[in-house]
């Protein structure tokens, strides 16, 4: 049995001293349902961004993806027999599993030594995360909740500029949206677009306030994604933290983070709620999961 902090995160022990799901415990019928609910249009959104090879974000100690060709049509024009009455191309691909649209597993953050629920970060070598790790996460359908924080006459925020919780609550009061357990909110900053448009700064980007915390934590959130890094704001304004948000959603609640969305399309759409389909890649004893989610309309 995992042991518990004495003094626990909020969340910590409320699905079992054990539990490596956090919030999408909080995932189930009623939840996908509810998302299934607001399908009307039965048109899907893309939410990925491109996997372009040799761009990377520009986010230190992440890569550019890579793609490499290991049989193509040169191979038969160079002399290459066609066999079994065909012949075929095949690739390979090699990227950073938080360089491009993912999910954040629980084992991706921790403090003093201790990740969400008490699990020790020791529980992640080198060989990966024993626990926590994406492969607990599974595929995730709720209901979609999208807030459009880029204003009207303006391609994307500023870079390191923070939306706060005030702000935040008066777009979904404008949408006319409450916010619900099990929920998946996404939120569109504009970064996506600036780094496709190439003015994007790898050192700082917007995103939400540390302020946004507590208060989406009494939400009950299954996952918070957003079309940025790090969902939350960079640099942070808490000069203790770089990542509060993290700490308190991700490593207190057990909250799944989706960053590096591209949210343009579903911004196109006007709609507010949506089904939101992902599954991470089961890479098993890895700390983050690419992943192509989509929004059913």
């Amino acid at each position: 049995m995992t042991p518990i902090d004495p003094a626990p995160d909020p969340s910590w022990g409320r699905w079992g001293p054990d539990d490596e799901r956090g919030a999408l415990n909080t995932l189930g019928p009623r939840a996908v349902a509810r998302g299934l609910a607001c399908v009307v249009d039965h048109v899907a959104v893309s939410l990925a961004a491109p996997i372009v090879a040799g761009r990377s974000t520009g986010a230190v100690g992440r890569p550019a993806p890579a793609h490499h060709m290991l049989r193509d049509g040169g191979d038969y024009a160079a002399g290459l027999p066609e066999r079994g009455g065909f012949g075929f191309s095949d690739d390979v691909i090699t990227l950073p599993t938080h360089g491009v649209t993912h999910l954040d597993a629980l084992a991706h953050i921790w403090k003093d030594g201790l990740m969400y629920n008490g699990h020790p970060s020791t529980e992640v070598s080198s060989r990966g995360a024993r626990r926590l790790g994406i492969h607990t996460v599974g595929p995730i359908l709720t209901r979609g909740v999208f807030v459009d924080l880029v204003p009207a006459g303006r391609s994307w925020l500023d870079p390191g500029e923070a939306v706060g919780v005030a702000d935040l609550r008066a777009k979904l009061d404008a949408a006319d949206v409450t916010l619900e357990p099990g929920d998946a909110l996404l939120v569109r900053t504009g970064w996506t677009q600036a780094w496709i448009a190439g003015e994007n700064d790898p050192h700082r980007w917007p995103g939400l306030h540390a302020d946004c915390a507590d208060w989406l934590a009494e939400q009950d959130l299954a996952l918070v994604g957003a079309d940025n890094i790090g969902v939350e704001a960079f640099p942070s304004s808490d000069p203790d933290c770089q990542v509060p948000l993290h700490l308190a959603l991700l490593r207190g609640h057990g909250v799944i983070f989706c960053e590096l969305l591209d949210l343009a399309a579903l911004a196109e759409t006007g709609r507010s709620t949506f089904l939101f389909i992902a599954s991470p890649l089961n890479l098993v004893g890895a700390v983050g999961g690419p992943v192509a989610p989509v929004a059913l309309l």
